[in-house]
């Protein structure tokens, strides 16, 4: 974080050209006044590329619903170089408009945009853009700033300057819109989560506001289902122009049926006078189930053979894994140095928050505020880690299934994945992708893994993302069902009888803060049959927990490097077959 030089004192500022209802005018909106402070502020480190916006939230912008903002105001000492104004929906968003600017006086300087922009009555942000020369301090703010007022963007990082000192920006946006007497609006409405069984309490929380001018004194909160069940709060606290209110209230679903419903909240006056009725009112859907899908665990494992630190956890892994049939264990060779595995895109992944080796992610969801598990597992047992990760992601309920297959011909792989779901999954997750990779096993390696000297053969390892890091969308029909099918062509020395084809669906990712997140929702993986001639009369999988026999059947830890035939008994302990080493 760069350090500022100096700061200023707090005003909160929002001037109202107009008093009467429904009047179209212009509303300056901001949090300063029109005076100017004698200091600047600047941030050390010589010439940058600097960016400083205030936020203007739901709660304030829900009054100019349908006008339009038409200019851009902001006060900077003069020498700042290279200015732009822009809009945005958030500060890391691309600009919704963005504009140059000339000339740059000092003190205020107004901007009448080419294009004005629409207000909709959700979140802006509003700001400009310079170059600030080295030694030059151009910044104004005053006051004590407060968590809508004081953001810079540095190096296109972007912090809060007011836990720093830094005073209220001083920037303005000039709006042309209606605005009405007297008006309630509801600004935020959210449940506790989306599904439910018929047993369980919706917990609800919101916000409304007082968008008008004039005093509300008192209101009326409506909360119901689908325009049935519900229940009704009077408050009568007067609510002051601008004044948010925030609210907590549960509902019993008893009696409410399976499928999906609406929860409805509305704000009424306690006068029943309201000039604005299209904003009284939030919904939200929400899904009753008596029965889920078998839910199967993506465990993700970030290794490399330079590692000497994971055959420790490999170990733990495997331990954890004989105890379980739900999971699938894919292994990314990236994080400590490259190896002969390390594949580019895998990179990709390190987003999630990985940095280093051994580290795991077990359905991408943050587990006891951890992205990732690493070193914290190792000493532990597997019966404590299953029960404080592998459990827990087990317990989240799974509303759709998947199933895949492969099938090689020629050494051209021909996958077709399929999925089912409750007939709302589309609704629940509408940003969902499908993620589609190779993982072979059995894979030797020229070099041992380090910290363990004999191991040359490894398992899980990621061979290639067929739909890429990013998936594809899943394209779901109306009774809840998708068929995905592609083809790829195998390289020369991928072992076809040891390739698995992975699938797994994902949320949309979350990168809204810290790592971003992209909960699996379901996994599968299916052997691929291929035509190979193997001398052998069935392939089956072997993993890390085979066990493994030299022809005079002696037990090895794990067949060597060099070519010849050994004797696999699977983790069942009831197939016994042979493999060639070639």
């Amino acid at each position: 974080m760069k350090s500022l030089k100096t700061t200023c004192c707090l005003f909160v500022f929002l001037t109202m050209l107009c008093s009467s209802a429904a009047a179209q005018t212009e509303h300056v909106v901001g949090y300063c006044p029109e005076e100017l402070p004698q200091s600047s502020v600047g941030l050390e480190g010589g010439e940058l590329r600097l960016s400083a916006a205030i936020h203007l939230p739901k709660s304030k912008m829900i009054r100019y619903k349908g006008g339009q903002l038409t200019k851009i105001r902001f006060a900077v000492k003069q020498g700042f170089e290279n200015v732009s104004v822009w809009v945005r929906t958030s500060l890391n968003s691309s600009s919704k408009i963005i504009q140059s600017v000339a000339e740059i006086e000092n003190g205020w300087n107004e901007v009448t945009l080419n294009r004005p922009y629409p207000i909709d009555g959700e979140d802006l942000y509003i700001g400009y853009t310079a170059t600030q020369p080295d030694g030059f301090s151009g910044i104004i703010a005053g006051g004590t700033g407060n968590e809508y007022t004081s953001w810079i963007g540095v190096d296109n990082e972007w912090a809060d300057y007011s836990k720093y000192g830094l005073g209220i920006l001083y920037i303005q946006g000039i709006v042309e819109a209606d605005v009405f007497d007297q008006d309630a609006a509801m600004v935020d409405l959210s449940l506790d989560k989306q599904t439910y069984t018929a047993d369980e309490t919706l917990h609800i929380d919101g916000m409304l506001v007082n968008a008008g001018t004039t005093n509300i004194s008192g209101y009326q909160l409506n909360i119901i289902v689908d325009g049935g069940i519900g229940n009704a709060y009077v408050y009568d606290e007067v609510l002051l122009p601008e004044q948010t209110e925030t609210f907590s209230h549960t509902l019993s679903l008893a009696g409410v049926s399976e499928g999906r419903h609406e929860l409805i909240v509305s704000v009424v006056t306690n006068d029943d006078f309201d000039q604005n009725a299209a904003n009284d009112e939030l919904r939200l859907p929400f899904y009753i189930y008596s029965t889920t899908y078998p839910r199967t665990l993506l465990l993700e494992h970030f290794t490399s053979l330079p590692c000497v630190n994971c055959p420790p956890v490999d170990a733990l892994l495997e331990e954890v894994t004989e105890q379980r049939d739900d999971v699938v264990w894919i292994s990314h060779h990236v994080g400590y140095r490259d190896d002969e595995f390390t594949l580019e895109a895998s990179r990709n992944l390190t987003r999630f928050g990985v940095t280093g080796n051994p580290f795991i992610m077990i359905d991408r969801t943050l587990l006891d505020d951890n992205a990732t598990v690493a070193f914290i597992i190792r000493g532990e047992s597997a019966e404590a880690v299953n029960d404080m990760y592998f459990d827990q992601a087990a317990a989240v309920p799974a509303f759709l299934e998947l199933s895949a297959s492969g099938d090689a011909v020629n050494n051209v792989l021909s996958i077709h994945v399929e999925g089912e779901g409750k007939d709302y999954v589309s609704e629940l997750y509408p940003n969902a992708m499908l993620h589609v990779l190779l993982v072979e096993d059995q894979v030797y390696t020229s070099k041992p893994q380090a910290g363990n000297a004999n191991k040359h053969i490894h398992d899980n390892i990621t061979r290639t993302f067929v739909t890429s890091t990013r998936g594809v969308a899943p394209q779901w029909q109306d009774d809840g069902t998708f068929q995905y099918d592609t083809t790829f062509d195998l390289p020369d020395g991928w072992r076809q009888q040891m390739l698995r084809v992975v699938a797994f669906i994902t949320k949309a990712a979350d990168r809204d803060s810290g790592y971003p997140t992209g909960e699996v929702l379901n996994a599968t993986q299916a052997r691929i049959t291929t035509d190979l001639p193997t001398g052998i009369a069935q392939v089956e999988s072997t993993h890390a927990r085979d066990t493994y026999y030299n022809i005079w059947g002696q037990r090895i830890n794990q067949p060597s490097a060099s070519r010849g035939i050994y004797i696999v008994k699977d983790a069942t302990g009831c197939n016994i077959k042979k493999i060639l080493m070639k």
